[in-house]
Formats: structure tokens, sequence, C-alpha cells
């Protein structure tokens, strides 16, 4: 009885009293969400082979402005052909682009309609059409938010209110919007014109060139589930409409009579009776067709039509404006007829540039420059594609999965990307630019799928293509082996995701797992395999399954289900950390199963109130618990785009929702756990990344410095505590150490200003690889991505600031205002102290490991959370200068000072107002430590000796050249001075003229030969010379000094010594001078006492 009460009382106490950190959380979740907008993700790219372009439109009136839709990276503009790009879409709430288009009567009125016009089984959606007035600055939703895709917008050409819309409508259900939608009043309503049924919307139309009252329109019938694409049905078509879209006819003569998949038109100004169309049908009737007359009846002329992924992924064409028979088809490689249709020819060889064309502009003034878009980005041709320049500058790779090695000092990349093969780069780079294109290679090709680094053996990676083909990477000879596992002879056939899960076990790094219908395991690095599972899926012949119409379609139907993965697959694996052969896996058909003992025995786990067949895109075994296991499910394949998000904390027996306050409707790709905090998750979706402080109560976003665009992958690197994601369309991106994210919500919650802990730093000189820095030499469109600040970064938190007193009565004013009562004049003194009085400003102050104060840093002073960095330097020993020249050349840096020694170090947070300078919150304690490259038997501690010696030899002998061109000043006015001083005697002119010989002769001694310089002739070293020699060549490198720097320095030392002497006697007697020239009378002077 004792017990049942306690535990009566315990549920009481957690159901009422919820923990602080749930209930903190969710009381500052505001505050933390303002906060982290401190915390900016760094796009790393790469833009070396681009991503899948969807539309491309050229401005009529300027063919130097190009808009280029991306069909999942958001639309992109330039104006000057190409040289540099702008993201101008990024914040919209889609970033899957159909199609553009730019008003012919407006150049600056460019429509955009969202979700992309294909039907790939990766393929993103949108959410209606947009406009923008302004080319780009600024757009406006307008409507049609349930269509999903949309493959064409047309501007009526005489009256820019007319526009139509050609809606595919929703891909993976019925329903939703499509078909033909019109608007009479630049997009304020919407009619639906052309509607054919739930299940076909409209992929293509045209006007007729000659008579935008006429219109083509191509009808789309398709459905696609996570098991098949059924790619047409009767529905489809073509419709024609000749009194500008009020009603419309379908035309059927001369067109195929069966089943219909997606077509393609074209017109052509060269003759507007012709309208060519590539239908997607049966063997017999597929094919491209001509109508002669305006599409009232049609001709079959060719049985071509676009294979490869599928014509659902292709069937555009392009007609000529000049040539009434030359017209181009969009396809794995782009093809193009001559003769109308009657015969088809590969356009070029092939090897000229990416495959999967989607998009072609064709020049109206030069039919040979085309600009081309494909799966690998965007090229143009100016020969009609013999030879074609790929704008390698627009980072919008769409990548499926990533993995992180363990090198030093900075950890390596392997992503696999939708056809462009697995890619390999740096996180960051040694050198001053950042990641360069040249950084990334390319080691497989194809499909890249799911991508691992072995963790203790950097050179190793594992990568597959489509159909789960895994190979090994050795980095070392670059080569790769396949080691995809083979079934025995009376095995079932494997059934392979095409992105099918890699795990390598965190208990043995030579274990790995893979995963087709059941569960491989290798202890060698993938030389063998053994099956430790039977078939873990539902085994469901995927023929069988309701499609269209909630039924099933003959297996002679227009599947096509070639380029997906097979159906019933494993598409997620993951091993405990904490205990050994403790399994979890996740299929495409929404099974989930446990194994405890290394895969002896299997048993189904399921999630509560998921729809069956729900794809499970993620499964992470917790860092922390071997109890807790996490899992996202996905249903949009199926039409339902809820949030399905879950953490078991009994291995799977039982589960409950962690989509917390999600917004609705958030696919989630993927979970990761911090390693430290286990209250730290992460979920990359298909709108942004998120992270929750309390294990899924509350998320907030990470949105800084990223568009719109799903992430698909996250991975946390352990070391670094750094979180990289990969974008479906936008490349990498990185978070630079997230760990204060473990301890933002205790600084909020307490209010205070807060210096988190600092991240060790690596030592070492960036190298500059082209010359300068920005790389002038490659151009301006040549690409490359920041790396983070270079040396020891810091981030704080800042609460609280002083006010100043003006804020205080301002303050105080509002609320007088707001009252509407009279505000008091403040009075003269107040607003002459106010005027008077500094903003505040925050300082972080870095000492060394004795506590000697080194370097201050100066910060934001604004409420919120902030980075600076420190860059391993103390300060520079050059003269203070204020003013900015107007132009600065690539090869003109900004004032350093000499590299710190490697050791332990330490940074204080403080707030400066008025004089008073405060500590804010506890100093951090950090390394600073040499990466491994540096040379053997280095001394560190001797180097920096050496340099701060030079430096401060430096900063003497800058001060004493500033102390010579103030005397120069001085003597100056003091010249025009003693022509206005009548009391002047002879002596004082003599006297005069002598300073300023003196004067030349230490600055000859201080800097060299002014003549000989003049002449270009050299001259003996100078003392400056000599120590700037010895600045320019040791300190950009971690090396011991040379014999001949150490006697540089020797010498400038005893000259200057003496030259000290001699500089102070000078000033003796300049001040002397001055004392006379006052006691005559004369008038003041710069530099002169004044009694």
């Amino acid at each position: 009885m004792y017990k049942n009460r306690l535990a009566f009382a315990l549920l009481v106490i957690i159901y009422f009293f919820p923990t602080s950190n749930t209930f903190a959380q969710t009381e500052n979740k505001e505050a933390l969400d303002k906060a982290v907008s401190g915390l900016i993700l760094r796009g790393i790219g790469p833009a070396v082979m681009g991503g899948r372009i969807a539309d491309i439109a050229v401005s009529p009136t300027d063919k130097s402005t190009w808009y280029v839709a991306v069909g999942s990276g958001g639309l992109w503009k330039t104006t000057n052909r190409g040289m540099s790009w702008e993201p101008i879409f990024d914040s919209q709430k889609s970033y899957s682009i159909g199609t553009v288009t730019i008003d012919l009567n407006n150049s600056e009125v460019v429509w955009v309609g969202t979700g992309e016009n294909v039907s790939g089984r990766h393929v993103a959606w949108g959410d209606g059409v947009y406009k923008s007035a302004d080319g780009g600055k600024t757009w406006k939703q307008m409507g049609l938010e349930k269509s999903e895709h949309i493959g064409k917008i047309l501007v009526d050409p005489r009256n820019s209110d007319v526009v139509f819309v050609a809606a595919e409508g929703p891909l993976w259900s019925a329903g939703g919007e499509r078909g033909v939608y019109k608007t009479d009043d630049g997009g304020k309503t919407w009619q639906l014109v052309l509607e054919i049924d739930e299940n076909t919307g409209v992929t293509d139309m045209e006007f007729d060139p000659s008579n935008p009252d006429i219109i083509y329109a191509a009808a789309y019938q398709r459905r696609r589930h996570t098991w098949s694409l059924l790619a047409g049905g009767p529905k489809s078509g073509i419709y024609k409409s000749v009194d500008n879209g009020a009603s419309w006819n379908q035309v059927k003569t001369g067109l195929p009579n069966g089943d219909i998949g997606k077509i393609g038109l074209a017109v052509t100004p060269a003759n507007s009776e012709l309208v060519y169309a590539t239908i997607e049908a049966n063997d017999k009737d597929k094919g491209f067709y001509r109508s002669l007359n305006k599409g009232e009846s049609w001709e079959k002329q060719n049985s071509y039509i676009s294979g490869g992924t599928g014509a659902h992924y292709y069937q555009e064409i392009e007609a000529s404006p000049e040539n009434p028979d030359l017209v181009y088809q969009m396809d794995v490689f782009n093809h193009v007829t001559r003769d109308g249709g009657k015969s088809f020819n590969y356009l070029g060889t092939g090897r000229e540039k990416h495959s999967d064309n989607h998009a072609l502009w064709i020049d109206p003034d030069d039919g040979k420059h085309l600009i081309g878009g494909t799966d690998g980005g965007l090229y143009e041709t100016y020969d009609e594609g013999t030879t074609w320049r790929h704008f390698s500058n627009l980072p919008i790779s769409q990548f499926y999965k990533l993995g992180l090695d363990n090198s030093e000092p900075f950890y390596n990349i392997v992503g696999g990307a939708q056809d462009l093969g697995s890619l390999i780069g740096p996180s960051r780079t040694m050198n001053i630019e950042g990641v360069r294109n040249q950084d990334w290679y390319v080691p497989l090709g194809a499909d890249g799928y799911d991508s691992v680094f072995d963790p203790e053996d950097s050179n190793i990676a594992y990568i597959e293509i489509q159909e789960g083909t895994l190979h090994r990477l050795d980095r070392r000879s670059e080569e790769v082996i396949n080691i995809q596992p083979q079934p025995e002879p009376n095995d079932p056939p494997e059934r392979w995701n095409w992105d099918s899960p890699i795990q390598v076990s965190p208990h043995n790094h030579k274990r790995i797992y893979f995963g087709s219908q059941r569960v491989w395991k290798s202890d060698n690095q993938g030389n063998s395999w053994t099956p430790i599972s039977e078939d873990l899926t539902t085994n469901t012949n995927r023929y069988e399954l309701e499609t269209m119409d909630k039924r099933v379609w003959s297996v002679d139907a227009l599947y096509d289900t070639g380029a997906m993965s097979k159906y019933a697959t494993l598409t997620s694996i993951s091993e405990s950390p904490k205990v050994e052969g403790l399994l979890y896996t996740g299929s495409d058909d929404g099974l989930i199963h446990v194994s405890e003992d290394g895969g002896q025995n299997w048993r189904n786990s399921i999630l509560p109130k998921v729809p069956a067949r729900s794809f499970i895109n993620d499964i992470e075994a917790s860092n922390h618990n071997s109890n807790t296991i996490f899992a996202s499910a996905d249903a949009h394949k199926l039409g339902d785009y809820s949030t399905y998000l879950f953490m078991s904390n009994d291995r799977g027996r039982n589960w409950k929702s962690i989509a917390g306050d999600l917004p609705s409707n958030t696919i989630v790709w993927v979970l990761k756990q911090d390693h430290v905090d286990e209250n730290l998750l992460f979920i990359g979706t298909e709108y942004g990344i998120y992270f929750s402080p309390n294990k899924g109560v509350n998320w907030i976003k990470l949105g800084a410095g990223v568009p719109t665009i799903a992430f698909r992958d996250l991975e946390l690197h352990p070391r670094d505590n750094d979180l990289v994601g990969a974008t479906f369309g936008r490349g990498f991106y990185v978070l630079d150490d997230y760990s204060p994210l473990r301890t933002i919500s205790s600084a909020i919650k307490n209010k205070t200003n807060t210096l988190f802990s600092v991240r060790d730093a690596w030592w070492y000189v960036p190298s500059v690889p082209m010359q300068a820095k920005g790389m002038p030499s490659q151009g301006t469109s040549s690409f490359v991505s920041d790396n983070p600040p270079f040396g020891a970064v810091f981030t704080y938190y800042l609460n609280d600031l002083p006010e100043t007193s003006k804020e205080k009565r301002k303050n105080s004013e509002k609320a007088l205002r707001e009252k509407n009562t009279s505000i008091p004049f403040p009075g003269w003194e107040r607003l002459f102290q106010e005027s008077n009085e500094d903003e505040p400003q925050v300082l972080l102050l870095v000492s060394n490991e004795k506590g000697n104060p080194i370097r201050w840093i100066k910060s934001s002073a604004k409420k919120g959370l902030h980075r600076a960095n420190w860059d391993l330097k103390l300060s520079p020993p050059d003269p203070i200068n204020l003013t900015q020249p107007a132009f600065k050349p690539p090869w003109a840096g900004d004032a350093e000072g000499p590299l710190v020694a490697p050791g332990t170090y330490s940074v204080a947070l403080y707030v400066v107002h008025n004089g008073l300078l405060k500590a804010q919150g506890a100093p951090q304690t950090f390394k600073v430590k040499p990466v491994p490259t540096t040379a053997p038997n280095t001394d560190f501690n001797a180097i920096a000796a050496f340099q701060e010696k030079t430096s401060e030899l430096s900063r003497q002998i800058s001060s004493a050249g500033r102390k010579l061109g103030e005397a120069g000043n001085r003597l100056r006015y003091m010249k025009a001075a003693i022509l206005e001083t009548p009391k002047a005697i002879p002596k004082l002119f003599a006297e005069l003229n002598q300073l300023q010989q003196n004067l030349a002769e230490l600055q000859k001694r201080l800097y060299g030969d002014p003549i000989r310089q003049r002449l270009n002739e050299n001259s003996s070293p100078s003392i400056s010379s000599r120590v700037g020699n010895v600045a320019y060549g040791h300190w950009q490198t971690t090396q011991n000094p040379t014999e001949t720097h150490k006697r540089n320095i020797e010498i400038a030392e005893t000259d200057f010594s003496k030259f000290r002497g001699d500089l102070a006697t000078y000033f003796n007697a300049l001040e002397e001078y001055e004392a006379t020239l006052e006691a005559v009378g004369a008038p003041y002077t710069p530099g002169r006492k004044f009694d």
C-alpha cells in the first residue's frame, strides 16, 4: 500500500510540477528564438557541379538580366550574364520552383510558379504563384496554394493583368488545385477555366504566336507513391481554347487514343500554324507529333520521346523562333530535329556538358546562342551546342546524405548528391579564401546517396550509387571497389533502396551494416558479408497496391518504376552506441524492427497513429541511454504532410510524440542527439533546421544565414561541436561550434550577460593561394565560400546593457506620449551631458597563461547572442590611423601584430560605459594548438618571443617615425609663422634652417636615402627597413627565424638605440626654438607648449 501511495504521489508531482528545464524552455522560447539568430550558419557550396535547373527566363529588354529557376534551390538572378548571381527568393515559403515568366510589357514584373514540374521520387512541392513588381526585390504570394506543382505561366502580351497558370496539382494525392487558372486582375482573383478531374492537371501551355486568344494546353494525369509512379492515364491529352481561355475543347484527331503520360508543347512565330507535341504513351503511340493547322489535327512524325529517368522527368521541347522545322527536346542528352520531327539526332556528343536536360532558352536574335539547364547546373553555348561553358558559381547541389571524418586540423565532408555522384571536400581550409570549387572532387559518379567515413581512418569512405551499389573508397589511391553484398544461390532477390542505409558500428570501426530488405553485416570493411536478419519489410508486390482512384491499375498501365527504388526496402539502420548489438531498422513501407542480440532475433515496433506504409526517414539510437531511440516517419508520399516524430524510452515497445510545437506539416528527414547534453536534439526538416533544448517539448529554428530549403541530413561532429547540414538544393551548411546551445537557456533564464565556453583554436598561418585575398586573378565568377573567422571564436550573450541618459529620457518621454500628456523640457545641462555621453561598448580581454592581458577585442554592444574572434595575434605595432583610403589594392591588408605561441589562454567579457569598465560573467579558458603539419622541433615560445621583440621594436620605430612626421609639420607651421613675426632676428632663420637639415638626416637614418629611392636606386638598409624585412619575412610563418632575421634585428636594435638619443636631442632643440618663437611673439604653431 505504501509503495502505491508513493508512486501516486510521484505521478502527481510529475504531472502538476513539470521539470524546471521543460518549464523554463516553454517560458523563454521567444527569447531563445531571438537569441539564436546570432548563430549564423555558413554555406560552403559546392558550386563545382551545380544542380537541377527547372526554367530560364531572359529579360526581353536587357539580355544581361536572367532569372534561373532552380528545381529545389529557389530563384536566382544575374544582371551581368552570369558573372555573378543573387538568390532572390530565399525568404519565401517555398524553395521548389517549377517555372519563371517575365511580363513582356514590363520586364520588372516577374511571375514564379512554385513546385517543380517533374514527377521524380525526390521532388519537393510548392505553395502556389508569386509575383514581383520590382525585378525580384520583393514578392507577393498570389494564390493557388494547393496547386503544389506548376508547369507554366503565360502573361497575355496585350494585357498584363491577364495571366494563365498551368497547375499540375498534387503529385502524391488527388484533389488540390489543378488545371488551367486565369486571372483578369493581375492575380488578385483566379478562375479555374480548364478543369478535367481530381487526378489530372495541366503541365504545359502555349499561346498561338499570332493570336493570344488561341491557347494550347497539355493535360497530365499522374500519381506517385513510394512504391510506383503511374505516369499517365486516359484523361491526359491536348486542349485548345480560341477565346482566351473562356472555353476549351480537347483535340484528338491523330493523337493516341489510350493512356497518355506527359506532353510537351512548342509553337514558333516562324509559322503560327505549326504546333509540336512530344507525347508519352504506349510503345505504339508514343512519339513526336506535329499539327499543321493550329492543333486541330495531328500527325505522328517519329516514335522518339524523352527517356532515361522517365518521360516525366523531361518532355520539354523548344522550337526555334526563326526556323519552323528546328525543335530541341530535353532528355538525358539534348536531341534536335531539323526537319519538323521526322528525324532526331543528339545535339553534340554528350561530353560537352552535364546530362539530364530540363530547360532551354533560345536567343531570338542569334539562334546559335542557347542557355541550357540540367541536373548539373546552367550552361551556355554560342555555337548551338558544339561547345558549352558551365556556370560554376551557383551553389545549388541537391544532397541526400553526408558523412564527416576526423581529419585534423579540419574534418572533411562526403556527400551523396542528386545526379552529381559522391563529393568530398573540406569543412574549412587553411587558406585565407575559404572553400573553393577546386577543393572538391567526385570519387564516384552517377547519383550519390548515403555516405560514411571510417571514424578512425579518414582515408576510407563508404559511398554508393543507385540500387544500393555500395563502394569502398581508399583516398590514398583514390580507387573505389564495389563491396555490395550478394545473395546466395537459393536466396530471394535483394531489393535495394536507391538510398540504402549504411551504419558503421560505434563499437568496431571495421564493422559495417548495410540494408536491402534485410540487414547485412561485415566485420572486415565490406570484404565479406553475412545476412543477420530475414526480410524486415512487408515484402509487398508494388503492382498489387492502389494508385489513382483508390484502385489497382493493370500492370500494363503507364507505370514508370525504372528510375526509382525497389519497394519494401530498408531505409535506416542504427546501432546503439551504448550497447553493442542493439540494432534498429526502418523501412520504406512503415516498419521498425529491433534486435537486442546482434541480429539473431528481431521484433516489430509500431509507431502510434502513423499511416500504414509511411516512409521511415530516420532511426537514431540515443548517445546517452541504451533504452532510448528516436524515429521520424514520413507520409507525404501518401499525400499526408503531418509531422511524425517520436521517442521511445524502452527500446521501441512504447513511443511518444516529440513533435512538440513544431509548425504543422513539418516533414522531418533526420534527427541527431547531442553527445554531451541528452536533452539537446537537432532535426533536419523540409523547411530548415530546428533544435530542441528539452528533448522535443519545444523546437526553435536555426535560420540565420540559411534560405528556405530542405535539410535532408544532419551530422554532429563530436570533436569540434559543429553541426553540418546537407540541403536538397543549396549544398552544405555548417553551424560552427553549436556548444552555446547547451547553456544558453540558463543565461536567458537567469537574465545574465554570459560568456560561453570557447573551442580550442588551431595555430597556423593561413596561406594565400592566389596572390592576394579575394583571388582577383580568378575574376568575379570564381566561387568561394567563407571559412569561419580565423583563430579563437568567442560567443557571448547580452541580456542587459547600461542605458544612456538620452535613452532613459526617450523611454520616459515615450510613456508620456502614449498617454497624450505634455513632455517637459529636459534642461540645457542635461542635453549638454547627453551630447558628451558615450554609447556602451563591449570588449573582450584575452590574457595569457600567466594572466597577463595581451589583446582587447571590440565586439557588438547589442542585446542578444554575438560572436567575435581573436586572430591569435598581438595588437598591431602600427600607429593609430583613423582614416580609411578611398581605394585599397588587393595586396594591401590591415595592420597586424605577431602570432602568439601555442598554449593556454583565457578571455573575459567587459562592458565599458562612461569610463567604467565592468566584468560580465566568468572568464573562459581555452587552448591554442599547433596544427599537425607544424614542423617538428619547432620552438613555439622562442618564435613568439622573437616576433614579439620584433613587434616592440617596430612599434618604437613607427612611433619615432610619427614623431619625425609631427616635427616636420611643426617646422612647416613655424616657417610660415616666422614671416609673421617682426621681432624675428636673423639667428632664428638660421636655426630654423638647421632644424630642417637635422630632421632630414634623422629621417634618412630611420627610413633610408630618399633621393636614391626616388630615382629607383638601392640604398643601404635603414633601421626601419631591417625591422620591416623581418616582420614581412617571418610573421607569416610558424618556422624558426633565420640567422639573417636575427642579425637584422640585432643591427636595428643597435642603430635605433643611438638614434633614440639623437632624436631626444633634436626634440629638445626643437622645443627650445619654439620657446624662443613664443618669446618674440610668433603666432601659435602646432605642438608648442602653452603656459
